[in-house]
């Protein structure tokens, strides 16, 4: 018998369709799940809140990678 397992968005509680984008994976040993909308509010988030959208920040975050070698 097989058995077909209903994922929903860890965040927002729409059903996952990984053929459309979704994502599942996880964070350490914790199973998530996440819709496109989602996936792409969080990152989003990040890109703002290591100033990846600030194109002085990236040309800096350059130069120390560039240093470091």
């Amino acid at each position: 018998m097989m058995v077909k397992i209903i994922l929903k968005c860890n965040i927002c509680d729409t059903y996952i369709d990984i053929e459309q984008g979704d994502v599942v994976g996880f964070f350490g040993i914790t199973e998530v799940s996440f819709c496109v909308l989602c996936m792409s509010s969080i990152t989003d988030m990040v890109i703002h809140l290591n100033g990846f959208n600030n194109i002085e920040i990236l040309k800096e975050r350059i130069r120390d990678l560039d240093n470091d070698l």
